[in-house]
């Protein structure tokens, strides 16, 4: 089923057509500013009344060796006017690059997830960053870092603690209509060897216009000491329309 979605997916986009337009070129800069927002929608009626709704948006501003990347993104379901899944997470991260490839970062994430017992968590670190791989056709950039969450929880005990953060962000620009990413994070509490979490992103995104694209995607979310009474990983996948501007 899903090896189907994707192949439509492919097919019905434009940017099968364009797969072989070259990439940007190598020496080219990274623009100013990127900005998306985007929507998902999904319903369904007859025997079963569903509705899931999916907004998001992000920001990319680059001034000289600084650069701020900020995210947001809300989830919310019901079935039969009963709501049944609602998250809102928010990412914000401050870079300053020391080289080409060599940066130093700060970061701030939020979270909020009552069906999976998280009333808000808010995690804050920081550290080094290193890009094995510059672009444009591939990047990579893999960082490390040291910080501190607090998780307020609708069952049992709140919890804090102490942590290491690895993570590594991937861009495969397919081509000037396509491209694929992939984001990860291991979070290691350093207090609890069991308290881990890990979250992926993935999403494979083609463009119908020079302003919209179509965006297929699927985030995990795992973790190894959840609330008592809740599943470790929550897994998402959606298709939803991007406006860049």
């Amino acid at each position: 089923m899903r090896q189907s979605v994707i192949a439509a997916f492919m097919l019905l986009s434009p940017a099968a057509v364009a797969a072989q337009t070259p990439p940007p070129a190598a020496d080219a800069p990274p623009p100013r500013w990127e900005r998306k927002a985007e929507l998902s929608l999904v319903q369904t009626g007859g025997n079963t009344d569903t509705q899931t709704l999916g907004l998001g948006a992000s920001v990319i501003f680059r001034p000289g060796r600084w650069t701020t990347e900020a995210r947001t993104a809300f989830v919310r379901s019901e079935t039969s006017d009963i709501e049944t899944a609602k998250s809102f997470i928010a990412d914000l991260r401050e870079a300053y690059a020391l080289s080409r490839r060599v940066e130093l970062f700060g970061r701030y994430g939020y979270l909020a997830d009552p069906f999976a017992g998280i009333d808000h968590r808010s995690t804050i670190d920081g550290g080094i960053g290193y890009k094995l791989l510059l672009g444009p056709v591939h990047t990579l950039r893999a960082d490390a870092g040291l910080g501190y969450t607090t998780e307020s929880r609708s069952v049992g005990d709140d919890v804090s603690f102490a942590l290491a953060n690895f993570g590594g962000a991937y861009k495969w620009q397919i081509s000037t209509a396509a491209d694929l990413t992939n984001s990860a994070i291991l979070t290691a509490s350093l207090e609890d060897g069991d308290a881990w979490r890990f979250a992926n992103a993935f999403a494979l995104t083609a463009a119908l216009s020079r302003v919209f694209s179509l965006k297929l995607s699927h985030d995990l979310k795992y973790n190894n000491a959840p609330v008592v009474g809740f599943e470790k990983a929550d897994r998402l996948t959606s298709v939803a329309v991007v406006a860049k501007f």
